[in-house]
């Protein structure tokens, strides 16, 4: 990847140059693409997300940052702005980027968009679609799927072994295919972290509750919890 910078006025757009030729504010647009009904459906979450079939014949997903809790209340789409590297589009173009780069299962990063107003900025993300790729908060009705749950397990030791911490690791973040792999995905706010210090328990622990949340139980199956940490363990 050739990761290049275009700037205009208070606009500045990161993007993967090898992948895309040129770029502009057009592509970050759901109502450009809208009228050319290359809008697919939401892909779900808080934010404003969608699908756009471009005619280069490749799937993107591009996802407005949106907040959340007491926040929203305040401003839904706007950060303090403390500098391009440290605005959530570019640090989570970055680390999507070094697990892409590290053979992990993540979609690519494409183009990463600020918008400054201000004191404040608005954000933009755009990744290739992952084909074929639902939530994993779609199987958990399913009692029987033990090899699902081992390799859900095994996927994210890769990740913590790599030393992510997914902040926000839970079931709707995690996606599976029709053949069963799986990949992470939304990684605003994720470091790399040293090997130490218990982080990796609470990502764990913030996925049992996801989990419980989504079923309305008050426990994960014991035959399922086990599957995925055997698949962690192995």
């Amino acid at each position: 990847m050739t990761i290049e910078i275009y700037s205009s006025k208070k606009q500045h757009i990161l993007y993967d140059a090898e992948h895309l030729s040129q770029i502009d504010a057009t592509f970050f647009q759901p109502e450009y693409w809208q009228k050319q009904q290359r809008l697919t459906e939401p892909s779900g979450g808080r934010g404003q997300a969608f699908f756009i079939q471009h005619p280069d014949g490749k799937d993107y997903l591009l996802r407005h940052y949106r907040r959340g809790g007491l926040m929203a209340k305040i401003s839904q789409d706007k950060y303090w702005f403390s500098g391009l590297e440290e605005s959530r589009p570019w640090r989570e173009f970055h680390i999507t980027y070094q697990l892409h780069q590290a053979g992990l299962p993540v979609p690519k990063p494409i183009a990463a968009r600020v918008i400054q107003h201000g004191l404040l900025y608005q954000g933009d993300l755009l990744t290739l679609r992952i084909p074929d790729a639902h939530p994993f908060a779609g199987y958990l009705s399913d009692n029987h799927q033990v090899l699902l749950w081992q390799e859900v397990g095994k996927t994210i030791a890769c990740f913590h072994r790599w030393g992510l911490n997914h902040v926000d690791l839970n079931a709707n973040n995690i996606l599976v295919n029709p053949e069963g792999k799986v990949w992470l995905i939304d990684f605003d706010r994720c470091k790399k972290m040293p090997k130490q210090g218990g982080w990796q328990e609470q990502n764990l622990a913030r996925l049992y509750r996801s989990v419980c949340k989504l079923t309305k139980a008050q426990s994960i199956p014991e035959e399922l919890w086990q599957a995925l940490q055997k698949g962690y363990k192995s």
